[in-house]
């Protein structure tokens, strides 16, 4: 749940060169050369240029924003992980791979952990506090006492078990969501720990066997990184630490079933009715989950080339089919049904899209296979970012608070889920054997695993027959045309 944005600290999407060999321009005499502001300019041996890396920004707050920038720095380029570097190669030492970064992050990593970082920065900022201030003597493994529950860390850590328990939901967050944000302070103490920034840990940290499997080879850590060995026998060693959410504060909503929980035909009409559902551009987002199973990421990365008009007569026999990158960097072909590519080909034909082709065209030229022409383009003819498609329930949640309605609890996620449950309900209705259904569902949704698919055709189980209500109609168009599409490749694939 987004709440109303009244904090000065800003997420600032910036192009970064994380390239080596730095060096100074200097002129004739010696002397360095400055930018009309002041600002000495420099270039590199190696460019290393990530686009659009998250910078945190807050206008009195420079001392944290610095630190905290260089902590997501390190954590990208791999100089501080929390993971321990694999041995690789036994002909080098085990001080050579000590020597070593960790493993680098990607931006998308990144971003999370500056969106944890931020909303840390806001609530220092609120309550005037410095997270500087930390104690001059380790912490035992015992409970916080009174004195160490009024550092700044702990009383964030208050603030944070308040709002997983508070019944106001417009305050409340969720337990995962309170437990990565700790997570990330976490981190963020401990990489300042080690490069000396503060002198002590404000919590304890002990090394103890956790009885885990793992198949992780044992190695020495990085410079930058807590040294973990699972060497001795009865379990993993790792380092623990006091400062995490208790498990008991635990809601019903924040089990791991939320995160499979389909649409029911009250929550659909919730979402389907709302302003924000009915713009062109929102209600395709929406679409392409729940007809189409697709992530947001998925979404953002549909081009226009794999698109084409179903209703054309040269198109009647054609298959439906998208190329995109899957979770876990899998490029698929992905059948999806006629009705949805025909909506998205109209998506290609409104005057916006028009427009902002133009823009990309001009950028990029036409036809470049570098910088494909994308479905979704923002103002400026970029494909849009990633997050934007499943921003969309959080503009809905909005429109409901603002307008005093229930708000909607299902996730842009759980569209997804709702597609694989219609699917499998529409195949159990039709008689197909649950191996079929499997198959079925295993290749449109891409999973690796059955216990996931295992899961939606259990919720397909569950769903009363006359449980589709008013959604009857386009529960057999869309999941009876996919099938159909799927036995109808099966068959071209035998014949060839």
């Amino acid at each position: 749940m987004i709440l109303r944005n009244t904090t000065k600290t800003k997420i600032i999407k910036a192009s970064v060169n994380f390239g080596k060999g730095m060096s100074f321009h200097l002129d004739k005499s010696g002397q360095p050369i400055k930018t009309e502001k002041g600002i000495r300019t420099h270039s590199y041996r190696h460019d290393k240029i990530e686009p659009n890396f998250p910078v945190l920004y807050h206008p009195t707050r420079f001392t944290e924003c610095q630190e905290m920038n260089l902590f997501l720095m390190h954590r990208f380029e791999g100089h501080f992980s929390l993971k321990k570097n694999q041995i690789d190669n036994e002909a080098f030492s085990d001080a050579y791979h000590a020597s070593q970064p960790g493993k680098p992050l990607d931006v998308k990593s990144v971003c999370s952990i500056a969106k944890h970082l931020k909303a840390f920065l806001d609530w220092l900022d609120k309550d005037d506090a410095s997270y500087f201030e930390v104690i001059t003597a380790p912490l035992s493994k015992q409970s916080v006492d009174d004195d160490i529950s009024r550092l700044p860390v702990w009383r964030y850590h208050k603030h944070l078990c308040e709002r997983v328990e508070t019944k106001d939901k417009s305050k409340r967050i969720s337990f995962n969501s309170a437990q990565e944000r700790i997570r990330a302070v976490k981190a963020f103490y401990i990489w300042s720990h080690k490069r000396g920034a503060i002198d002590s840990l404000p919590f304890s940290l002990e090394y103890k066997q956790v009885r885990i499997k793992t198949k992780a080879k044992s190695s020495v850590s990085s410079l930058f990184q807590l040294p973990t060995s699972n060497t001795r026998s009865g379990g993993l060693w790792k380092w623990v630490s006091n400062l995490s959410i208790p498990n008991t504060l635990k809601q019903k909503e924040d089990s791991p079933e939320k995160d499979l929980q389909p649409y029911s035909p009250k929550e659909l009409k919730q979402l389907l009715e709302t302003d924000t559902a009915q713009k062109e551009t929102y209600k395709l987002y929406l679409q392409c989950a729940l007809l189409g199973g697709l992530r947001s990421f998925e979404i953002s990365a549909i081009d226009q080339k794999d698109l084409f008009d179903p209703d054309e007569k040269e198109n009647e026999k054609r298959i439906p089919k998208l190329n995109i990158v899957r979770k876990g960097h899998k490029p698929v072909r992905l059948t999806i049904a006629r009705v949805l590519m025909k909506l998205l080909y109209n998506h290609t034909l409104t005057i916006q899209n028009m427009k902002r082709r133009t823009k990309h065209e001009t950028n990029h030229g036409m036809d470049n296979s570098e910088h494909p022409l994308p479905l979704f383009m923002n103002s400026s003819g970029s494909r849009i970012s990633e997050d934007t498609p499943g921003n969309t329930i959080s503009i809905v949640r909005k429109e409901q608070r603002k307008q005093g309605l229930e708000i909607l609890l299902r996730t842009f996620h759980d569209l997804r889920a709702t597609f694989a449950t219609y699917v499998a309900k529409y195949l159990i209705d039709k008689g197909e054997s649950e191996s079929s259904i499997r198959q079925t569902l295993m290749t449109l949704m891409s999973h690796e695993s059955f216990k996931t698919t295992k899961r939606y055709i259990d919720f397909a189980k569950s769903v009363a027959v006359d449980a589709y209500g008013a959604m009857s109609e386009w529960v057999k168009d869309i999941y009876g045309d996919v099938d159909e599409l799927l036995m109808r490749e099966a068959e071209d694939a035998a014949a060839s």
